[in-house]
């Protein structure tokens, strides 16, 4: 009982933390749909695609390893720290170069101009910083640090965007420049941060970079193959139709990240506690996880059929008159994202595994059978076919991901759910 009180507790601050900053855009959503142009927001929706991307380049994934890491007493963790932060500052260097000197690829397929390009990967880096110091703070279990962080990054981005957009009529740039500012901002105090709670010292060691890279290098693959899952549709649309119905489809992302931000909230509380459970976890243990994982399914696809219905009755408010036909699409937006979230509570026992190898050529594999289908389906379709590929691939991801988490480790999954149906 007081585990379960325990992780509903760090779950709905790490909720409403999330929800504080992913749902930025959401909040900022009736405002940049009457001040910006479908086309206007379609950039902004590129850049987004662009950072997510350029994320998964800076760093190389090694933040995940400092969790994995952070557990283990041979280890030390300022040294360890240190080492990522190194390998994080030589990303970021090496990406804006190849950028600058190479930018036609980028620019032919995002409509966006060089500087804001750069711009992106400093960005990214920024994200990086930002998010090894809530992953240490995550498996502290300081939940309270972890959403007062992420609250003031929310309302500093607010502040700054509308001010920007509407005080200032920036249009799409002033958008990006509130979002580029707001985490330069954070990105310093969480270096600041870092810093003076001893995480980060002046000590980098050869061997934590390599076992650091070890861990992320592997899930390079898993983590492209989930963008292509999660984002190749906006990519796709700007491709085979314009940048304004991206920008109405990018719209629709927003409103289905409704979910998507509670799904992730749920997962940042319960996978540093599964992480330490699954060392040595009975039989009996396993059952209670599986149980409660099985609700988490059924309650996840309920809340995603009750918010398309009642979404509909808010479209007006949240949307400009540009927008309305976003409205068609919300439906698979939402049960989307609640494949998402059933796929986050199966793919951590492959990272507790560390398998990470198998899970990068699962993804990759998936996201290339969701890519093709994608095209397939907004060439026929249009912006529904996009939203219902996206579905479709989070299905996928779901599916795949769960039978490799059973052949990595072993769970009760179909012994409870016999025992549940004879019951």
């Amino acid at each position: 009982m007081k585990f379960q009180r325990s992780l509903l507790s760090n779950a709905a601050i790490y909720a409403l933390a999330n929800f504080s900053v992913a749902g930025v855009p959401l909040i900022l959503l009736p405002i940049l749909t009457r001040y910006l142009s479908a086309d206007d927001y379609g950039k902004v929706g590129m850049f987004t695609v662009v950072s997510s991307f350029l994320f998964i380049i800076v760093g190389f994934n090694t933040h995940g390893a400092v969790m994995v890491r952070f557990f283990d007493s041979k280890i030390a963790l300022s040294k360890y720290v240190s080492s990522v932060f190194l390998i994080l500052l030589s990303s970021v260097f090496v990406t804006s170069a190849l950028i600058a000197v190479f930018p036609t690829p980028l620019l032919s397929l995002t409509t966006l101009p060089v500087s804001w390009l750069i711009i992106a990967v400093g960005l990214a880096g920024c994200q990086f910083l930002v998010q090894l110091l809530l992953t240490l703070w995550q498996c502290s279990d300081r939940a309270l640090s972890y959403g007062v962080l992420r609250l003031s990054h929310a309302i500093t981005d607010s502040v700054l965007s509308i001010f920007l957009v509407v005080g200032l009529m920036a249009s799409w740039e002033g958008r990006l420049s509130g979002l580029a500012i707001a985490w330069s901002v954070i990105a310093i105090f969480a270096f600041i941060k870092l810093r003076k709670e001893g995480w980060v010292s002046n000590v980098v060691d050869k061997k934590y970079i390599a076992d650091a890279l070890r861990y992320g290098l592997p899930l390079m693959p898993h983590a492209v193959g989930g963008l292509i899952l999660s984002m190749a549709d906006r990519l796709l649309v700007t491709k085979i139709m314009d940048i304004g119905s991206t920008g109405i489809y990018f719209a629709a992302v927003q409103i289905g990240l409704i979910l998507g931000i509670l799904a992730d909230a749920s997962n940042r509380a319960f996978a540093p506690w599964l992480m330490k459970k699954l060392t040595n976890a009975s039989l009996e243990e396993k059952s209670t996880i599986v149980y409660y994982t099985y609700l988490y399914f059924l309650g996840i696809i309920f809340v995603a059929i009750i918010l398309s219905i009642t979404i509909e009755f808010f479209i007006p408010f949240l949307l400009g008159p540009e927008f309305i036909e976003v409205s068609e699409i919300t439906f698979f937006m939402f049960l989307g994202n609640a494949f998402t979230g059933m796929y986050y509570m199966v793919t951590n026992y492959v990272f507790f595994s560390t398998r990470t190898g198998l899970l990068s050529l699962s993804t990759i594999s998936t996201g290339i059978v969701a890519f093709l289908i994608s095209i397939f389906l907004i060439q026929n379709y249009g912006l529904l076919g996009a939203a219902i590929s996206f579905m479709i691939g989070q299905i996928l991801l779901f599916l795949t991901t769960w039978a490799l988490a059973q052949y990595c480790y072993r769970m009760p999954w179909f012994g409870l759910l016999n025992k549940m149906c004879k019951n």
